[in-house]
């Protein structure tokens, strides 16, 4: 299986990142198991979205680093910026990106930037295997930590928290 030798790989001139993106972070009061002395915190059904966040990021497997980039939407030029980034980040080594079957990941200008790109090479989970991707784990420790019982007040402060949290832990899955 391809996957388990990327996850596996051990030369030192390569670059494995297993990226997607985490979406739509709605900017809200969270829920979550919160109780003070007097009572359960009640969160309403319905709340006034304060805005909406998109996050793509890469988890580089073998030293555990996240990059990560905030966007107001997703398509696949918003990707192939990240992909772009990656290529700076690591500019002497080959890149292994590994990424879901999301048609921005497998659209038409991803496929001819991917072409001008030699260094960086797009590897494809199987169709409904987004559990393969490690890049899940750092998004449900996000949700944990950072998402759950939230209540940013500006997409700016949620930037800021999400920030702190990854410049923080630094390597999270190591």
């Amino acid at each position: 299986m391809r996957l388990r030798e990327l996850y596996s790989n051990n030369n030192p001139n390569d670059v494995v990142i297993s990226f997607d993106e985490k979406a739509k972070i709605a900017i809200k009061e969270n829920s979550g198991s919160v109780y003070t002395k007097e009572k359960k915190v009640f969160y309403p059904s319905k709340q006034k979205v304060k805005g909406l966040l998109e996050m793509p990021a890469g988890l580089n497997v073998k030293n555990g680093k996240v990059h990560y980039w905030f966007y107001d939407w997703k398509n696949s030029f918003i990707v192939i910026e990240c992909l772009e980034k990656l290529l700076i980040e690591y500019p002497d080594k080959e890149i292994y990106v590994i990424v879901d079957n999301w048609s921005a990941h497998k659209s038409y200008s991803i496929k001819v930037w991917n072409y001008f790109h030699p260094r960086l090479h797009l590897e494809y989970l199987p169709s409904n295997a987004s559990f393969l991707n490690k890049i899940e784990r750092v998004f449900s420790f996000l949700a944990k930590d950072v998402l759950q019982n939230s209540n940013f007040q500006t997409v700016r402060e949620a930037i800021e928290k999400i920030s702190n949290y990854f410049d923080k832990e630094g390597s999270i899955m190591v």
